[in-house]
């Protein structure tokens, strides 16, 4: 574990103990960050005011006042650390509300450790990219920064995590349940263009959980080309060979893109592979387009 992953605090306020310390053993040991850990706003605070913490983990309600309370406080008197709001159910209102405010992500029960993990890594690795990056590139960030959280307000761009119901969620996870069968996988996910999870199925090690994040990671622009070549509009497909497991990624959907992720060992066929996953693929961009598309929104006169 590299020292600057040992040197990162997390704090995790959480009104369900379990849950605090569920979320605390997970970050500790697979992860090496330190934690502290708050039951409620008031103490929260005072660990904020005590500590420099790179990320906070919350939860939506709290005892005494809200995780968007706390998530308001955080970016007057912590600008640096980044805040993740966890939520009892998915709630497009609420997901805007949060990152109206400036949350970097927004996760829903029940949670899977695993992937929580995943996106942690993932707002802390962009953290320690921003720390290494000249002046002159950090004084775009606030208007990037502004770009991605209109990006999210606005219904036509908006991520796929964000405008599924929950009749999409359950069919989504049948669909990747039979799949992970078909195929014999290890693990069979689907990930928004934000890299939010949106549904999956099996597990995944500490090794396949890398692999995965890498994969999800790549450029597919040289894909994009090739599939351009072969009159291949409607799926971008790539693979990513580890030691001992492959991560298939199938890229498509629209406007709502999203990515299917297969990680299966060596020893599987790939042709199967492929065979099964644009199946399920082509019947989950079918389910992606039952979503009703948002009205255009107004132009601003001049």
């Amino acid at each position: 574990m590299s020292n600057a992953r040992r040197q990162e605090r997390i704090l995790i306020v959480a009104k369900d103990e379990d849950l605090r310390t569920q979320l605390s053993d997970t970050l500790e040991l697979a992860g090496g960050y330190a934690t502290n850990q708050s039951g409620t706003f008031e103490e929260a605070l005072s660990e904020i005011l005590l500590t420099d913490f790179d990320l906070i983990v919350t939860e939506a309600e709290l005892p005494d006042l809200s995780g968007m309370d706390l998530l308001a406080v955080v970016g007057g008197l912590r600008p640096g650390a980044r805040v993740i709001v966890i939520d009892d159910d998915l709630s497009a209102k609420s997901a805007v509300a949060v990152f109206r405010l400036g949350a970097v992500d927004y996760l829903y029960k029940p949670l899977n450790m695993t992937f929580v993990l995943m996106q942690i890594e993932r707002q802390l690795e962009q953290k320690r990219a921003e720390r290494n990056r000249p002046v002159d590139q950090e004084q775009a960030q606030p208007r990037e920064a502004s770009r991605d959280r209109a990006k999210r307000l606005d219904p036509r761009t908006r991520p796929a995590a964000l405008v599924l119901g929950r009749q999409h969620f359950k069919r989504i996870g049948v669909e990747l349940n039979r799949l992970l069968g078909h195929v014999k996988a290890s693990f069979v996910g689907l990930v928004d263009a934000d890299g939010n999870m949106v549904g999956a199925a099996g597990t995944l090690d500490d090794y396949d959980l890398q692999l995965l994040t890498q994969a999800l990671s790549i450029d597919h622009t040289a894909q994009r080309s090739l599939a351009s070549i072969l009159d291949e509009s409607k799926f971008h497909s790539t693979y990513f060979e580890g030691t001992s497991n492959g991560v298939y990624i199938i890229e498509f959907g629209g406007p709502y893109t999203v990515s299917l992720a297969v990680i299966c060992g060596a020893d599987v066929k790939p042709g199967m592979v492929w065979l099964y996953s644009k199946r399920t693929a082509a019947i989950i961009d079918e389910i992606l387009k039952t979503i009703p598309q948002p009205k255009s929104l107004p132009r601003l006169q001049e």
